[in-house]
């Protein structure tokens, strides 16, 4: 359920009650303030995602989105329309305008979050040399790459070139500082040759980390937060980037092209699943020619990581027969 407070001029207010009588909601009020007029408005969260999509056509001067926990008395549906969706079911996502914000945080250039980057970097880099799986689980769980490339599928289906930079941005940022840290450390110990003979990827890992990019979209896009926590260990990035990175310090040249192959893997994989379950889930542009621009952009990404994805697989046909 969600509380949105429009807050709009006189001369918007006829076509914003218009689609107020047009659209499903629980209840709404409107009052005056001295320099514009507000609307708050009860809406189901499924409900949310169509109005707002109407809504971009009017030139509001702002809008405001609240979640809301519960309220008295309570807001019930009608029978026939629980049993409805009990039979058929919806695909319940989140606003593009609630998304937004949930994808933008993770790809700022922060303090924190490159805090976070060099803190899972150790954590990630002792749980390999140890061998310690609940270590390097640690490390999966901060996942510091998995929000730029959610924001960057996110951008990429929107046409939105800020995100798209910005997520690019980010991750490069964060790849480098993973190496140094890495590579570094690699150079220095001794003991890094016993992870020299890890398993060499395989066509699942693939399947996979596609998987993992599905599931991981479908949390972020429903607003089940938690879930993310299980995808972040199963589609991790840090670790093949970190195990890479320490076998380059060590001249271990080979074994280290695996580990890039796997960190190579989950990203095109993950990109191309977050591209296919944002658009199929309705994400897009407000207005018309947006639209059109983002549809040819979301095409050639999807095209240009497919054709990433064939490579990868023909270099793992290789690597298996030679």
């Amino acid at each position: 359920m969600r509380l949105l407070e429009i807050i709009l001029s006189e001369n918007e207010l006829q076509a914003v009650e218009q689609l107020l009588e047009e659209s499903k909601i629980i209840e709404h009020w409107t009052y005056t303030t001295k320099e514009y007029q507000v609307i708050k408005i009860l809406i189901q969260g499924e409900e949310a995602k169509e109005f707002l999509s109407a809504l971009e056509k009017i030139p509001i001067h702002r809008l405001l989105i609240y979640p809301i926990e519960g309220t008295l008395p309570e807001v019930s549906a009608p029978i026939k329309e629980k049993e409805e969706k009990l039979k058929i079911g919806k695909f319940v996502v989140l606003s593009k305008e609630e998304l937004f914000n949930d994808i933008d945080a993770p790809i700022n250039l922060s303090t924190n979050y490159l805090l976070m980057v060099v803190l899972s970097a150790f954590v990630a880099g002792i749980g390999i040399l140890k061998n310690n799986m609940a270590i390097i689980i640690g490390a999966m769980v901060i996942a510091p790459f998995l929000g730029p490339n959610m924001s960057l599928a996110f951008g990429t289906t929107l046409g939105d070139l800020r995100i798209i930079k910005k997520s690019i941005l980010t991750g490069i940022v964060a790849t480098v500082i993973a190496l140094i840290i890495s590579m570094v450390w690699g150079y220095t110990a001794e003991d890094v040759i016993k992870i020299a003979q890890d398993p060499a990827i395989e066509y699942q890992d693939l399947f996979l980390a596609l998987i993992c990019g599905f599931a991981g979209v479908l949390s972020v896009i429903s607003g089940q937060g938690t879930t993310l926590v299980g995808v972040m260990v199963a589609a991790a990035l840090l670790p093949p980037l970190m195990r890479a990175g320490l076998l380059l310090g060590a001249n271990q040249f080979s074994a280290a092209v695996n580990s890039f192959l796997i960190f190579g893997a989950n990203i095109i994989c993950l990109n191309i699943a977050g591209i296919i379950t944002f658009y199929f889930s309705g994400i897009r542009p407000g207005s018309w020619w947006d639209k059109e621009k983002a549809k040819k952009k979301t095409q050639n990404a999807f095209f240009a990581w497919m054709i990433a994805l064939l490579v990868l697989m023909l270099t793992i046909f290789l690597i298996k027969k030679f």
